[in-house]
């Protein structure tokens, strides 16, 4: 047998350790590593929008989990199935019953909208007999009305294809709706096994960026809780409040008219355009009654919640411009459908605080 030299097999260790193999070795572990981080992306596109919702939703309402969990005696199996009971029915009960109705109220809301138009709204008759000011307020309502019917020929090429465009989101609607119902899914196994995956996440990340990737975590937990409680979760609940007195009093496309509010309710003043003239063709119709209750009930009540039920609902207050909340769920919602109406403001806020976050950091080390 033949013998190995012992000057030989030192210098083969030391080939394999030398900094040229090290190198290499990295270059190829790095290239791996690579190579399945794309891999896994690649493989969960399909379901990011659900994803991002699903730890959207949790990071938002982790508190009451928590509290549901502690008055079910320490059961998180059956606290996640209570939340996500809870948020199926608040989210995607909605969603049903604007896609079943959809195309009707908009053919209902655009046949109302185009005979408002041509028409003209008739004063209610008991307008005339107002003391003192009825014969001059009959005379500005006539003559507004008279004006409106001028706009028919200018309005009418784009009804049909707003009509036409309504629709066919409309159609996008059901695929929007299945990402929220697999959101919510996956919501459960993130409440069930929340602390370990927060565990991990933050391990993760301390490994990444130290103590500051840290408080970037912490920044955007709380930035999450404050964008989708404050106003996602106040603009939500004033469009199903301007959407259900709209559906009592009879209002043509009640429910659409509801979702367009969610949007409408970041513009300042922008529940307006929506309750006035829906008072005012009540009011033309006959049903003063009703007029008068949507234009208090939205003018009073639900036009002010955002002043006080905001506030409240924000944990931690972000200094954050309304125009770009109001900028996020726009864009969203023409991003990535009906999904896009919550990430769209999250991401816009998350990077916004993170930004500021940097920018205080820098003045502090100067």
């Amino acid at each position: 047998m033949r013998s190995v030299d012992p000057r030989d097999a030192m210098n083969s260790r030391e080939r394999a350790t030398s900094p040229e193999a090290s190198y290499v070795e990295k270059a190829l572990g790095l290239v791996l590593l690579l190579m399945l981080a794309v891999g896994c992306i690649y493989i969960l596109t399909p379901f990011l929008n659900a994803i991002l919702l699903a730890v959207t939703l949790c990071v938002s309402t982790w508190s009451l989990f928590r509290k549901a969990e502690k008055r079910l005696g320490g059961h998180p199996t059956a606290a996640a199935l209570l939340m996500t009971a809870a948020t199926a029915g608040l989210l995607v009960l909605p969603l049903l019953a604007l896609g079943s109705n959809l195309a009707d109220d908009v053919a209902r809301l655009t046949a109302a909208a185009r005979s408002a138009i041509d028409q003209g709204l008739p004063p209610p008759g008991w307008l005339g007999r107002v003391p003192l000011v009825g014969h001059e307020a009959e005379r500005v309502w006539l003559q507004a009305s008279q004006q409106g019917q001028g706009l028919g020929p200018v309005i009418a090429p784009y009804v049909g294809p707003m009509r036409d465009w309504a629709l066919h989101q409309g159609a996008t609607l059901l695929s929007g709706t299945l990402q929220v119902v697999f959101s919510i899914v996956l919501a459960f196994f993130l409440y069930r096994d929340g602390p370990y995956v927060e565990r991990r996440v933050e391990w993760a990340m301390t490994r990444l960026g130290g103590w500051r990737a840290r408080h970037v975590l912490k920044a955007a937990g709380a930035t999450i809780k404050s964008v989708v409680n404050g106003v996602l979760g106040t603009a939500l609940i004033q469009g199903i409040l301007l959407g259900f007195s709209f559906w009592l009093a009879g209002v043509p496309g009640a429910i659409v008219l509801g979702a367009v509010s969610v949007v409408l309710t970041l513009v300042p003043m922008g529940l307006v355009l929506l309750w006035l003239p829906a008072g005012l063709w009540l009011m033309s119709d006959g049903h003063t009654g009703w007029a008068v209750f949507v234009m208090a009930w939205n003018g009073l009540f639900v036009g002010s919640l955002d002043n006080v039920l905001r506030p409240y609902l924000i944990s931690r207050g972000i200094r954050m411009p309304m125009v770009l909340i109001f900028l996020g769920v726009l864009g969203g919602l023409l991003t990535f459908g009906i999904i896009g109406v919550f990430l769209g403001p999250v991401l816009l806020a998350v990077a916004h605080t993170l930004f500021q976050d940097w920018g205080r950091a820098d003045e502090a080390r100067s």
